[in-house]
């Protein structure tokens, strides 16, 4: 029993110094991650991403110092916070559509499943074991006493949490969706200049226009054969979308974090491109099922994915993504995943699009 009670703050410490130093570099992602969690009060969230990391680090280091009330203090707020943790992902579980959290910032697995909420039910449990223990005084006692033990215990865990995470993996499955995003950033250097081309269907237009082999080695394939649904129920392809006009998709889903920020981004993108292409936000429900909140955001300018068919037909990795379609039949830029490179995707067409009509190859739009 007493190496029990020892083993609940060391695995809480650990898993909080973890935790805060991971989030201490992911402050966009922890805000994104409170925004799926659905957590009230929205214009507080980056204040407590900023001051979240700090104090898991702090209760991480504080709960060692070998004065019982303060030990007790720590504990009892890390049983708190343990047990706040549990209850947003048990309420996250509750919803239909599936949530991504980065609880512990790229160091686990960001969908909120069965398997995050048992995480958590043992973590809480850990955290009252943590409290009787400091109560008790078998943490100050230990540290004063038994130094080399406490050392020794540590240690070994320390060695069998790392073990365990090189057998799942670690945080390989992050990092494979950080590479079509890399990717994604630098097909978003072309995509301005393939846009100004592929909006124009006659060939008399694009005289002057930066050639192909201009536009950063951007493969520019053929338009895939994916379907959207509209608001009234009538379906379209792809290629019937942007036949007369290119057209920008962002596929979006409502509730998840980076697509809550990127969604914030659609008015402003809807006003200054729809002068030169179609602006579309591609949503997972259909568009009479939108809550309020998205409809004010993108009002007509909302497409239906039918199970997700659009967006994996042009090669998308979940949400937010975004692709730019040409009007004569290509694909023009994209796809990009991740909140931040979607933005900056769609910047970045922008400036290009200024740019072209700085130089005389776009007309300029009439107010």
């Amino acid at each position: 029993m007493t190496t029990l009670l020892i083993t609940a703050p060391i695995l809480l410490s650990l898993t909080l110094l973890f935790s805060g130093l991971a989030k201490l570099g992911a402050r966009q992602g922890t805000e994104d991650a409170m925004t799926s969690l659905r957590i009230p009060l929205r214009s507080f969230h980056p204040s407590v991403a900023s001051v979240l990391p700090v104090v898991e680090i702090v209760l991480a280091l504080a709960v060692w110092i070998p004065f019982v009330p303060l030990q007790v203090m720590a504990s009892v707020v890390i049983a708190l916070l343990m047990l706040t943790y549990l209850l947003i992902i048990a309420r996250a579980l509750s919803w239909e559509e599936t949530v991504e959290c980065s609880c512990f910032g790229t160091l686990a697995s960001p969908t909120v499943s069965r398997t995050t909420l048992i995480r958590n039910i043992v973590l809480s449990v850990l955290g009252v074991l943590g409290v009787i223990a400091a109560g008790s005084g078998l943490m100050t006692h230990t540290l004063v006493r038994q130094p080399l033990a406490l050392l020794g215990l540590g240690t070994v865990l320390i060695l069998a949490v790392l073990v365990t995470a090189l057998a799942i993996g670690g945080t390989t499955p992050e990092a494979d969706e950080t590479a079509p995003a890399a990717e994604g950033a630098h097909d978003a250097q072309a995509a301005g200049g393939a846009a100004t081309r592929a909006q124009f269907t006659d060939s008399d237009d694009v005289d002057g226009l930066p050639e192909e082999d201009e536009l950063l080695d951007y493969e520019r394939d053929r338009i895939p054969a994916g379907v959207l649904q509209r608001s009234d129920g009538s379906l379209m392809t792809l290629r019937q979308l942007a036949s007369h006009r290119a057209a920008l998709l962002v596929f979006v889903s409502e509730g998840c974090g980076p697509c809550e920020r990127v969604l914030d981004q659609m008015p402003r993108w809807i006003e200054d491109l729809s002068p030169f292409l179609q602006v579309k936000a591609v949503l997972s429900r259909p568009v009479d099922q939108l809550r309020e909140r998205t409809t004010g955001r993108v009002g007509e300018h909302a497409l239906h994915d039918v199970q997700f068919s659009a967006r994996e037909a042009l090669g998308g990795r979940g949400a937010p993504s975004a692709v730019l379609l040409g009007a004569d039949g290509l694909l023009a830029g994209g796809p990009v995943s991740g909140g931040s490179t979607v933005i900056e995707f769609v910047d970045e067409i922008w400036e290009q699009l200024q740019q072209a009509q700085a130089e005389g190859e776009l007309p300029v739009a009439e107010d």
